[in-house]
């Protein structure tokens, strides 16, 4: 399993619209993708997991993928949400 730890963007608005965004990217992934906040720990492929965690810009998180395309799963969060 890899993990990342990241940061939520200063310009990203972590909203209901922005978790559908990153349900839908991973949708094609094969590998098993979590993101953890500092409270909860979500299946990334879930619009209520991921809409659950709250983020706030500048808020820390981390992203861990298990499987074939781990890094790009990680990649695909990276690239939407933080810094």
């Amino acid at each position: 399993m890899k993990t990342v730890e990241l940061k939520v963007a200063k310009h990203v608005n972590y909203d209901a619209k922005m978790a559908g965004k990153i349900v839908t990217a991973l949708s094609d992934v094969s590998s098993n993708v979590f993101i953890m906040s500092a409270n909860a720990r979500v299946n990334a492929k879930s619009i209520i997991g991921v809409i659950s965690l709250a983020l706030k810009p500048g808020d820390k998180f981390a992203v861990c993928a298990q499987g074939s395309d781990a890094d790009v799963a990680i990649n695909i969060v990276k690239e939407l949400i933080a810094e």
